[in-house]
Order: structure tokens, then C-alpha cells, then sequence
């Protein structure tokens, strides 16, 4: 009711209807009441009553005619009807009262009538009124469904916006700063930090922070239960303050907690804002949650993935690799030839597993000191086929399958084990054939001694457009001239 009466008085504003009724009421003064006071001491100190003394309707007596103001409006609000009166010989008035499913929500008074309202004229301003009372019911109306609409078509729009982001990367350690950066932008705050659940110690980890103020916040754990991130992550519910809102992440179970501070515009956080966070959170936590599940199988593969490693280089034949210095060339190469962030983790994975094959090559012929026969180069040759064969029992480790099968297929047509030519070969397969063939050439064999940086670097160059892609030989040549490349080379074959 407070805020129809803050509309009708809006619309019965100098642009609105005080200025109808001022035209068609010889000079009518409007005024508009929220409830009647209790005692006629408290109208006194009204804004009303000010207003009537500084409108000027009442020259004399102004005590007197606010008495009698006060008087009518009583009988209005008891009769539910329009109730006349009279301040002197020259000035008529008129209290009516503002009703809506038969409840009075406050009063318009007209003062300085020179005639008390005929019938037909109290009709015409009854009408009036009605009409303003409908068109303020029906703007309010408007606006409180704007108000439930407008959080709904956000938080709709903030689902998507997340759902791309989970589509767009499972690293959680890029995930959580986008997803702040999204709640900065539809809260309009200057700080937004994510913190997620460590259950063992029962406290909130700090993983992401944007921060837009000049003076920054160091980040710190927090244990749950304590300060806002906390309260919300034990309560399970939003915690809002005039300056920050702490909205859980919760998917079957709290993952952790999105807090905003200091609005830009300086204004509180509001209820809309914790329905739109509340929306936000609950798809973030199932982000998350997809991210640390992700994360877990990305381990467990990498845990399988090392012991095959381990038990191929416990075998007899075996010698220290240079794995790390590969794995790293990997990933300073992968973005230069265009390879996403899953194709390079698949790459690493197949560098680790390149020579998986050789399990089921016999171990005279991997011994061999001298040169293979026909036949014993035609077993070697195996190897990728059958390396490939066992990998591909393993679901995770599908992607890396063509990777190990290929990359002992050359440039010009020549290599094994379909002698594939040119950009038939995988990427992947070429860019393993070259880091694979180098970290081979620099490591120490039973049959030959191993060569240095420099000689492998130039038999690589050599071999260029003949065992190699030109182009990826360019982009190795680039990254192996990196120092830290360079020193964790160097750290590795010292070890050999």
C-alpha cells in the first residue's frame, strides 16, 4: 500500500494531476496525505502542514483550518467517502480518501475552493482519482513483476554464460577466475574472491581473487564458520552486509563460496542481487565440481600412465630419459603449431608411452649391439602396432593411440608403420617424432653413445623435410635454444 500511495502522489504530481485540478478547480491547491495522524499535534508537525501554510491558501487562522482538516479527514476515513469543509467565508475544501479492496491507503485534500463541489464535479474528481488510483495500481504492478522478471532473465542469461565457461576449459585454476570476473561484472563490484572447501582442516583455501581497488586485499585462509565466506559455507545459505555478499557453491554438497565487496556504485548489496548470485553459485559449483572430477581422472591417467613408464624402464634394455626437458619442449611447441590445451596433455601423455610396443619386442634384438637383420628390423618395426594395441584398452589414453602409432612415419613417405607422407601424418605423430628422435639421439644406448645438444640439434635440421615436418623442426629449433630448456637438459644427462 505505502508504495501504490507513493505512486498516486507521484502522478498527482505539478506535471500531473495538481495541475488538472488547479485548471478545472479555479486555483484549487492538491494535497496528498499517507494515513490520518493519530492526534491533531502530530498533522501540525507534518509535511502537510507545511506545505498548506506555504501555499498561502489559509492567510489567516491556519491553526483553526488544520484543525478542521484534521476533523474531516477523521469522518473520511470512518464514512470510506469524500467529506467537504469549510475554512472561512472564502475557502472550501475537500478530503478524499484513497481505497483499494476496501482498505483506505491515504487521502487527497483539496484546499481553496471558492465554492463547495457540486454533485457532478464531485463525480468528475471522483473519476479522477479512480483512474489515477488504477493507472499508479497498474504501474506498480509493472514494476514488482519487472522486479521478479528482470533477477529470473539474468540468472537464465548467467546460465548460459556459465555453461559456456564450463565448456570452454575443465583447468579449474583458469575456470575460477572467469567465473569472478562474471560476477564482478553482473553485481558491479570492486572485489570478488572464490574460496573453496579443504574438509580435512575445515577451512575455505583462497583460489581466485580479481580486485579492481587501488589499495588490494591479501588473501587469506578462512575457517569455516567465521567472517562472511565462512558463515554462508556452515549456514548454506547467502550472507549479504551493506558491502559484501557471500553466496555458497553448492552442488549435493557445499564446493565453496563466492564473495563480493564494495559495490561501485556505493550502494548495498540487495535481495535481487543474492537471487542473482544465488543462480550464479549453485551452476558454478557444478562447474567446479565437473573441473575437480576432471582433475581426478587427469591424475589417475597420469598415475597409469607413469607406472606403464615405470615398468618399461625397469626392464633390462631400458636407460634414464630425458623425459621432463620433452614433456616441457611439448608444451612451449604445442601452442606455436596451434595445438589446444587437451591435444598438448594428449601429446605428453604419448612422449611417456611412445615406446610401449618394445614390452612385447624380444630382448636380444633390443640388446643388439651390432646392426638388425632383415628379419629382426621387420620386429622392430612392430612395435608401434603393438604399442598402440595395448593403449587402446585403456579408455583415457584412447587420444594417444594414432599419436603412438604414427610417429615413427616419415616426412617423405619412407617410415613406418603405413608410410604415411606429409600432413597425412597426425600432427601430434610428427611433432613426437621429432622430440622423441632428439631426447633418443642424446641418450646413452647399449649399442651406441649417446650425442651432445649441439649434434643432435643439427641431426634433427639435417633430417629435415626427409624423417621431418620442416615446420615443426623450425618451431623445436626456436624452443630449444630457451635457457630453461637449455638448463633442465643439462640437469637430466648428468644424471644419465
Amino acid at each position: 500500500m505505502e508504495r501504490l500511495f507513493l505512486k498516486v502522489k507521484s502522478n498527482l504530481g505539478p506535471r500531473n494531476g495538481a495541475s488538472v485540478f488547479n485548471k478545472c478547480l479555479n486555483g484549487a491547491v492538491c494535497f496528498v496525505l499517507p494515513r490520518v495522524p493519530a492526534k491533531f499535534k502530530e498533522l501540525k508537525e507534518t509535511d502537510l502542514a507545511k506545505k498548506i501554510i506555504a501555499s498561502g491558501v489559509f492567510r489567516e487562522q491556519y491553526k483553526k483550518s488544520l484543525a478542521i482538516i484534521f476533523s474531516s479527514l477523521k469522518k473520511s476515513q470512518k464514512k470510506r467517502s469524500p467529506e467537504q469543509f469549510c475554512c472561512g467565508k472564502k475557502s472550501q475544501g475537500l478530503c478524499y480518501p484513497l481505497i483499494l479492496r476496501d482498505k483506505v491507503f491515504g487521502f487527497v485534500i483539496l484546499c481553496g475552493l471558492k465554492k463547495t463541489l457540486s454533485g457532478d464535479s464531485q463525480d468528475m474528481f471522483a473519476a479522477l482519482i479512480d483512474t489515477l488510483v488504477n493507472e499508479s495500481r497498474r504501474e506498480v504492478e509493472l514494476e514488482r513483476m519487472n522486479e521478479r522478471v528482470k533477477p529470473r532473465a539474468i540468472a537464465l542469461s548467467t546460465v548460459h554464460t556459465v555453461h559456456r565457461l564450463m565448456a570452454s576449459t575443465l583447468d579449474i585454476s583458469e575456470l575460477l577466475p572467469r567465473i569472478a570476473r562474471l560476477s564482478l561484472q553482473l553485481l558491479r563490484a570492486n572485489r570478488c574472491s572464490i574460496k573453496l572447501v579443504d574438509k580435512k582442516r575445515k577451512i575455505l583455501l583462497p583460489m581466485a581473487t580479481i580486485d579492481l581497488r587501488k589499495k588490494k586485499t591479501r588473501l587469506k585462509k578462512v575457517r569455516i564458520g567465521k567472517y562472511a565466506p565462512g558463515r554462508a559455507v556452515k549456514k548454506e545459505v547467502p550472507v549479504r552486509g551493506e558491502n559484501y555478499l557471500a553466496s555458497p557453491m553448492i552442488d549435493k554438497e557445499v564446493v565453496g563460496v563466492i564473495t563480493l565487496y564494495d559495490k561501485i556504485d556505493g550502494k548495498a548489496f540487495t535481495q535481487f542481487d543474492e537471487e542473482i548470485m544465488k543462480t550464479l553459485s549453485e551452476q558454478a559449483a557444478i562447474a567446479v565440481k565437473n573441473a575437480q572430477l576432471f582433475k581426478e581422472q587427469a591424475d589417475l591417467t597420469l598415475s597409469s600412465i607413469r607406472c606403464i613408464a615405470r615398468l618399461l624402464e625397469d626392464r633390462p634394455h631400458s636407460v634414464q630419459r630425458a623425459e621432463a626437458s620433452s614433456l616441457k619442449l611439448i608444451n612451449i611447441m604445442g601452442p606455436k603449431l596451434s595445438m589446444n590445451e587437451s591435444e598438448i596433455k594428449m601429446l605428453q601423455y604419448a612422449a611417456m608411452l611412445h615406446d610401449a610396443g618394445q614390452i612385447s619386442i624380444p630382448e636380444k634384438v633390443l640388446m643388439k649391439k651390432g646392426e638388425l637383420t632383415g628379419r629382426e628390423y621387420n620386429i622392430m618395426k612392430t612395435h608401434p602396432l603393438k604399442g598402440s594395441a595395448i593403449l587402446s584398452k585403456f579408455k583415457p589414453l584412447k587420444p594417444i593411440v594414432p599419436i603412438i602409432l604414427y610417429h615413427h612415419e616419415n616426412f617423405n613417405g619412407t617410415g613406418y608403420p603405413k608410410g604415411l607422407k606429409g600432413r597425412d601424418i597426425p600432427l601430434a605423430a610428427r611433432v613426437l617424432a621429432v622430440v622423441g628422435d632428439f631426447e633418443a639421439m642424446i641418450t646413452k644406448k647399449p649399442y651406441r653413445r649417446a650425442l651432445s645438444i649441439e649434434n643432435a640439434v643439427r641431426e634433427v635440421k639435417k633430417n629435415a623435410g626427409v624423417q621431418f615436418d620442416p615446420h615443426v623442426v623450425k618451431v623445436f629449433c626456436e624452443a630449444i635454444q630457451r635457457k630453461d630448456v637449455r638448463r633442465l637438459l643439462e640437469k637430466e644427462l648428468r644424471k644419465t
